[in-house]
């Protein structure tokens, strides 16, 4: 490799290495923070299904009706009794609760963000 050579190749990794350095590491929720309203609209959208494929056997998950469990608090109430911000840090370490009947749940990043999502519209709901 020539001297010319070299010293490009080690100016690039230098200014890829500063610019990684630069870049936060993203979190849970910070995607629904900087997109636009329609990234926004369909992270909402995932999250409702995930909602309703892990949630809706016990909580209502939607805007409207009854939990099937008469214990399990109802989304929409869930998210005045807790800030986003607790539930996406409960989402992320596993949620624990004082009653035995719920499971453990396991989310992915994008799949708190997606949660997150659907929880603000339902919040977002509410307080209009």
């Amino acid at each position: 490799m020539t001297m010319v050579r070299f010293v490009a190749a080690l100016a690039l990794v230098c200014s890829l290495s500063g610019a990684a350095a630069q870049s936060p590491e993203r979190t849970p929720g910070q995607a629904a923070t900087v997109a636009g309203p329609d990234v926004v609209a369909e992270a909402a959208a995932r999250g409702r299904r995930l909602a309703d494929d892990a949630c809706a056997g016990c909580h209502a998950t939607g805007p409207v009706g009854p939990s099937p469990l008469a214990d399990a608090t109802p989304f929409r109430e869930v998210v005045h009794r807790r800030s986003l911000d607790q539930l996406e840090a409960g989402f992320a370490e596993g949620l624990v609760t004082a009653h035995p009947a719920m499971p453990a749940f396991v989310f992915r990043a994008s799949e708190i963000d997606d949660l997150i999502a659907w929880l603000e519209t339902l919040k977002d709901a509410e307080d209009a």
